[in-house]
């Protein structure tokens, strides 16, 4: 969603911070301006220029102005806290950028005067940042900040990494002051203990990624466990390496008989070969020979050369290949052969794209 004017009022509501965002002719606009390197990106004609900021406090009965002006973020924060006085606000991350640039946390004093703007780097340390969840535009990073009781720091909740996802990690309280922006943990030994379980969550993550460009640079073979999940990765990865990513097929994989639910995966096979909207198909099993009969039992009820148009990449051992060759021959279909126990070399302009030049 676009961002809006949004209020955020204090604990006791006796102050209020309205802000207004940088007005943005859509999402898209947005983005693609930020490809092109066009400033101010996304912004709609006529529209608000900057993102600007109106602190109000309540006197009596009635909500009197103590400042209003531009603020530090782009487009609008993400969120922000405004202390019962209105002596202090706090906004916090650029909206569609969590956890990027500089403006992470953002204090205003008096009169609305910057006091000190921070990038997650000036909170937690770089290793720790890379530990942390990400997604493409974001950093999960933090919980929901709230100032101290005695109203003189921004405790900010940050989040302790985790070696597999959880949907709400564990945190540790960091304590922003607000005279000058100074970041120290509220309790040092947990930190410590943080940072210690951040620099464990690093060496897994780059040890998986170590082990994941391995295995994306050295020949394929099938897989070690023949399970569906596997079967189909194999197939993917196995054609994107012998005719790139542009045309990738759908993937099927035949159950074993004895499944209970067998019997659709039958289905899935003829269907894949006869209606599907592509012009190519993967297909594997947990079972060769009954891979093999069910080829067999498909193209003996398909009229002559009604494959034609075609690719039919199959996983199978050079022992049942010339008799899947023979089933196929009458369909027209143009079949390749996906053999388990040979390795499939990575395509170079897959390893350009994905790693750059080695």
């Amino acid at each position: 969603m676009l961002p809006t004017t949004t209020t955020y009022t204090s604990c006791a509501g006796h102050a209020r911070i309205i802000v207004t965002p940088r007005d943005l002719k859509s999402q898209l606009g947005y983005f693609q301006d930020k490809v092109k390197n066009v400033d101010p990106a996304g912004q709609r004609k006529g529209g608000v220029p900057v993102a600007n900021a109106r602190l109000e406090r309540l006197v009596g009965k009635r909500w009197q102005v103590a400042w209003e002006h531009q603020i530090a973020n782009d487009v609008a924060p993400v969120s922000a806290l405004v202390r019962d006085d209105g002596a202090y606000a706090v906004t916090f991350d650029d909206w569609h950028g969590t956890g990027y640039g500089p403006n992470v946390v953002v204090i205003y004093g008096a009169g609305g005067k910057l006091v000190r703007a921070l990038a997650l780097s000036d909170i937690v340390p770089v290793d720790y940042i890379k530990a942390l969840p990400h997604s493409v535009s974001s950093i999960h990073w933090r919980g929901d900040p709230r100032f101290s009781p005695a109203g003189k720091q921004v405790i900010i909740p940050v989040v302790i990494p985790a070696e597999d996802f959880v949907s709400d990690p564990a945190t540790i309280d960091i304590a922003v002051d607000l005279i000058d922006g100074k970041v120290s943990p509220i309790n040092p030994i947990s930190w410590d203990d943080a940072l210690a379980t951040g620099r464990k969550v690093l060496a897994a993550q780059i040890g998986d990624e170590a082990a994941t460009k391995a295995a994306f640079l050295a020949p394929l073979f099938g897989p070690k466990t023949n399970t569906e999940r596997e079967w189909h990765g194999y197939l993917r990865e196995a054609v994107g390496r012998l005719i790139g990513d542009n045309e990738t097929p759908s993937t099927t994989v035949l159950r074993l008989p004895s499944a209970d639910d067998y019997a659709v995966s039958e289905t899935w096979v003829h269907d894949a070969l006869t209606e599907s909207y592509a012009d190519k198909v993967a297909l594997a099993s947990l079972s060769e020979p009954n891979l093999l009969t069910v080829l067999k039992k498909i193209a003996s009820t398909l009229p002559d050369r009604s494959l034609s148009k075609v690719t039919v990449f199959i996983a199978l051992s050079d022992q049942h290949w010339p008799a899947a060759l023979a089933a196929m021959n009458r369909t027209g279909a143009k079949i390749v052969q996906l053999d388990p126990a040979k390795g499939i070399a990575q395509r170079t302009e897959r390893i350009a794209r994905r790693y750059g030049d080695r």
